[in-house]
């Protein structure tokens, strides 16, 4: 006589509980996962230059014009004032461009000053010694 076959059922008709905590772990990690993923992809934002203005009398500095995209929101710019490296700023003062203003500044480099001009009349005025690196 052969022996009937077992199935993956258990005694009272449940299945074990090793299996079905295996499976709430897994569903666990991977849905920690894809929703890690997901908030990384919507929320991290990409900076690309569009404009590098190099300063005529402030020896190897410039300002930068970049954009600052995320897709969550809507694009913003800023203007990077900062040693030039590379033919790029890579870091300095970061002033951010209101909206509805110009992207594309007239730059004054004065002795202790820096005023960007923006289109319809806007002047923002940076102190020369907040754009000034020393490291």
């Amino acid at each position: 006589m052969t022996k009937p076959a077992q199935s993956p059922v258990g005694v009272n008709g449940r299945r074990p509980t090793s299996r079905l905590f295996l499976g709430l772990i897994a569903g666990s990690v991977g849905g920690a996962i894809v929703t890690t993923v997901a908030a990384i992809g919507l929320f991290m934002h990409r900076t690309d230059t569009i404009q590098t203005y190099p300063a005529s009398s402030a020896g190897n500095y410039a300002a930068a014009v970049k954009r600052v995209h995320s897709p969550m929101d809507i694009d913003r710019y800023e203007v990077w004032l900062g040693r030039l490296v590379d033919g790029g700023v890579p870091r300095g003062h970061v002033v951010t461009v209101p909206l509805a203003w110009s992207t594309e500044p007239r730059i004054d480099w004065n002795q202790d000053m820096v005023v960007l001009h923006f289109q319809p009349g806007g002047e923002i005025r940076v102190p020369m010694t907040m754009v000034l690196d020393d490291r």
